[in-house]
């Protein structure tokens, strides 16, 4: 992600807040998220009453806190059904090690997470690498070949590294034959309008969605969860940008960034919702803006979908000098960047 995650009061609405619309299991899009898996009290968030699919592995460490990553499969689950209510959402515990998977078997479990269900009408993959080549990832390269064949739209993440180096598979959209399989979203800043700091770019990124301070579901709905932080903020931001950006706003000592010890790390509590930033999270947004216009247009396939979403979309933002297309849902609001300290 671009940071770690902020508890928000209780009471406080998701941002994208919950589309007004029913689910019907008869017209619901399929979507497969491949991520972390499913917090244990994840149905006590009403928009994830629907949703099924693997155990978040290891929740908590020996004294109950919260491990870092855990709550980010079921974030952006939380994400996809807030922008559009009438999906099936399936989230597989493919990348429980904190995202964490060898090249050479990146693909396999790929193929491991479609293989269970079948191939859905959308993938969202927030999970991915730079390899410094234009030309794809080795390791996917068979998942990809298949992928083209299906019917499936593959949703993936940008990546937070600030940079314009493609980040695979996200970047498989610019090249010949995945331009219509595959759509890759970049993350905008708070305000809609300008990129966020750590969201890479280029040519290969289809659109950009907000992915900085959404509010969606965590963990703590049954009991409030501790949570210490790994990183500190900085002084500065650390892609050179002067906003008031997620690199510095809200102030936290991380455990492990203070390597002499003379900082104690900040602990908070999650006691449902988060809020989080990262292209992570603007790609289920974008899933669910492909999905929401499914069933406005009953569209049962997902590639015209993507095609025509974007052919219609008039919304747009500045992404490092560049006009991009910005995928902003109706329930989304901007977000002031002036935010309390996290100290605890």
């Amino acid at each position: 992600p671009g940071d770690e995650p902020v508890p928000v009061p209780v009471g406080e609405r998701p941002n994208p807040a919950a589309a007004e619309a029913a689910h019907d299991p008869d017209s619901a899009v399929g979507v497969l998220v491949i991520d972390t898996g499913l917090m244990h009290d994840h149905r006590s968030y009403p928009l994830l009453a629907h949703t099924r699919g693997d155990a978040q592995v290891e929740e908590c460490d020996g004294e109950g806190v919260l491990k870092q990553y855990c709550g980010h499969g079921t974030f952006i689950a939380g994400l996809v059904a807030a922008v559009a209510p009438n999906t099936d959402i399936t989230v597989r515990g493919t990348l429980n090690d904190a995202g964490a998977v060898l090249e050479s078997e990146f693909g396999e479990k790929l193929f491991e997470a479609v293989d269970q269900d079948g191939w859905p009408d959308v993938i969202s993959l927030s999970a991915g690498t730079s390899n410094g080549r234009t030309d794809g990832l080795l390791g996917v390269d068979a998942f990809m070949r298949e992928l083209r064949e299906q019917h499936t739209l593959l949703v993936a993440a940008a990546g937070n590294n600030g940079s314009a180096t493609p980040f695979w598979p996200a970047a498989y959209a610019s090249l010949p034959g995945y331009e219509n399989a595959v759509l890759s979203v970049g993350a905008l800043r708070a305000d809609g309008e300008f990129g966020a700091c750590f969201s890479n770019h280029g040519a290969w990124v289809s659109a950009y969605a907000p992915g900085e301070r959404l509010v969606s579901a965590l963990t703590g709905f049954d009991t409030p969860v501790p949570y210490v932080y790994q990183h500190s903020t900085y002084d500065a931001c650390r892609y050179g940008f002067s906003y008031a950006c997620t690199c510095r706003y809200p102030r936290h000592t991380g455990v492990l960034s203070e390597e002499d010890g003379s900082a104690k790390p900040d602990q908070v509590m999650f006691e449902g919702l988060a809020q989080w930033s990262g292209t992570s999270f603007a790609t289920p947004v974008a899933v669910g803006m492909v999905a929401a216009h499914m069933t406005a247009q009953a569209q049962t396939d997902p590639r015209k979908a993507r095609r025509q979403l974007l052919e219609a979309n008039t919304e747009f933002a500045e992404v490092r000098g560049a006009h991009v297309p910005a995928l902003l849902p109706p329930t989304w609001r901007p977000v002031g960047a002036s935010l309390p300290s996290v100290r605890t």
